[in-house]
């Protein structure tokens, strides 16, 4: 690494913080109407000077064109930082920007092994579950995360299937999309499937999907599958929690039922991919005991409780995930 890479890792908090407060003005909305920086300002209720400078470090960083006084969105900005886009990814750089703060105390969360904030899975305030909720399908619809699993997974059989902590159900509502025959059940907290109602309602499978609530950590897993899902839910636990989820869906199975775990899966050095060893630090953040694992570990958890072929499937880029699929044994 040369200086000025170093020098940019240092500092990158600062073109972070000009994409999120572009998005929370509406800046990105605004070009959409008109190049001219005077029209942006006054559309985004700003100072003049202010929004000239924010458009030339926007302009700097290549989230704008810029032809002599006048900008403009380039291919980037138009598909994910305006409003009404398909893959608008603003729920997520919302998320981040309300994480501005907890990120300052890394330093004393890395002292004392301490979260820096409640690890309430954001559900103590509905505005942060909301934020939470939104901020998940946000990026994977921006990603196209659903999609991918949709066509890498053969449900073909499966007739139910259970996602626990599907949070804004995308994942079942794209697999229920792929698969006619699939039904599925989602289990999470309350106040996520507050939210995540409103989703399953705005979806055009709705009628094969079933809401139930409870906590994963006290409640046994309801009903018998073919398939569990888990998205995103091991990096938020420690080992041994992860160890007790995984027998209760293994209960919950049917003999030759799979379970798929989508996850950030680090190598045995934990340092790879670095988004997974990166992530980890945000987990140390927000949660009692969450980091993300590498796969011999994930793979461990498994055989032990019981399922056999447990196997990673690499998802291509721009995700920065794997599955590891195992499957129940049959007697």
């Amino acid at each position: 690494m040369d200086f000025s890479e170093l020098t940019r890792l240092a500092g990158g908090y600062a073109e972070a913080r000009a994409v999120q407060a572009a998005v929370e003005l509406g800046v990105f909305d605004a070009l959409k109407e008109s190049g001219d920086p005077a029209h942006v300002a006054q559309a985004t209720r700003g100072d003049a000077r202010a929004t000239e400078l924010l458009l030339n470090a926007l302009a700097a960083i290549g989230l704008l064109d810029k032809k002599g006084a006048r900008y403009s969105l380039n291919e980037t900005s138009a598909c994910y930082l305006v409003r009404g886009s398909p893959q608008f990814l603003g729920g997520m750089i919302a998320f981040d920007s309300s994480l501005w703060r907890t990120w300052g105390d890394l330093e004393q969360a890395v002292r004392s092994g301490k979260p820096a904030r409640a690890p309430d899975m954001y559900q103590n305030e509905p505005a942060e579950t909301e934020r939470f909720i939104n901020a998940m399908d946000s990026l994977v619809r921006a990603r196209g995360d659903a999609e991918i699993v949709a066509e890498t997974l053969d449900l073909g059989n499966v007739g139910e299937m259970i996602d626990v902590g599907a949070g804004p159900a995308t994942y079942p509502i794209a697999l229920c999309r792929k698969f006619p025959a699939l039904h599925a059940t989602i289990f999470d907290l309350p106040a996520t499937l507050k939210v995540t109602e409103k989703f399953v309602r705005a979806s055009d499978v709705g009628e094969r999907i079933k809401l139930i609530p409870g906590d994963y950590r006290r409640d046994n897993i309801p009903g018998r599958y073919q398939l569990a899902f888990l998205s995103n839910i091991i990096h938020g636990e420690g080992s041994e929690e992860n160890e007790r989820l995984i027998t209760k869906i293994y209960g919950s199975l049917d003999d030759g039922g799979r379970i798929v775990i989508k996850d950030h899966i680090l190598d045995d050095s934990r340092t790879r991919p670095s988004a997974g060893a990166i992530f980890s630090l945000l987990m140390l953040l927000t949660t009692e005991s969450g980091k993300c694992y590498s796969l011999n570990e994930v793979k461990s958890w498994l055989e032990k409780t019981g399922f056999e072929r447990v196997h990673e499937v690499t998802l291509p880029s721009p995700l920065t995930s794997s599955l590891v699929i195992g499957i129940k044994r049959e007697p």
